[in-house]
């Protein structure tokens, strides 16, 4: 028993030490990311094909998307929906006038995923700092869980070495899934710890 309340405190002591130093997984597998997270709280498919620029916040309250220029600071509130996805309305930034897409989350998550078609994306910006490679030409997934929380993302395009320009993508299959957030683990653990306590007290 004094072999699990040690154990126990251990991990609270780890758990309660990951703050300062923020833990990020990549998942390039949708199958892999939705199996390791919890359940989805937000789910967006984007269908349709209207082929018009539309306010990125009218797809959920939950997010609101955009199209970024130069990183998350750079997000204006609006996409172009279309092919059952959303994309880019054009960037200046850009040799040949392809912008990013990117989202603010109205409250901070732990874990989001995506498809991305027709196009390459190179990286995820995770609140306008840490860059997370994906390093791909080609359509793909990627999930995100984040130890820290995350208030916003760019997928940053995949930039084609010959001529240095930006490739277009399309954004669908939007996911928020609800990863317990380390506090939370925290409390668990202390709860146990304090559980295991009562129960030697009343072994002994």
């Amino acid at each position: 028993m004094k072999k699990t309340i040690v154990s126990a405190l251990m991990m609270l002591g780890l758990i309660g030490g990951t703050s300062a130093h923020a833990a990020v997984t990549l998942y390039t597998s949708q199958a892999d990311y939705l199996a390791a997270v919890g359940a989805t709280s937000t789910y967006i498919d984007f269908a349709g094909s209207p082929a018009v620029t539309v306010g990125g916040g009218s797809f959920s309250p939950a997010i609101t998307f955009g199209t970024c220029d130069l990183g998350l600071a750079s997000c204006s509130s609006s996409v172009f929906h279309n092919s059952d996805g959303i994309t880019d309305t054009g960037g200046v930034a850009a040799p040949n006038f392809v912008a990013a897409v990117g989202g603010y989350f109205s409250n901070p998550v732990h874990a989001f995923g995506f498809n991305y078609i027709s196009g390459g994306m190179g990286a995820i910006e995770l609140n306008g700092s840490t860059i997370v490679p994906v390093g791909s030409s080609a359509s793909g997934f990627v999930g995100i869980v984040s130890t820290d929380p995350i208030d916003g993302f760019v997928g940053l395009n995949y930039i084609f070495p010959s001529t240095g320009g930006r490739d277009r993508y399309f954004i669908d299959d939007f996911y928020i899934n609800a990863v317990p957030e380390p506090g939370e683990w925290a409390m668990l653990l202390a709860g146990l710890t304090l559980l295991g306590f009562r129960m030697a007290r009343i072994r002994g």
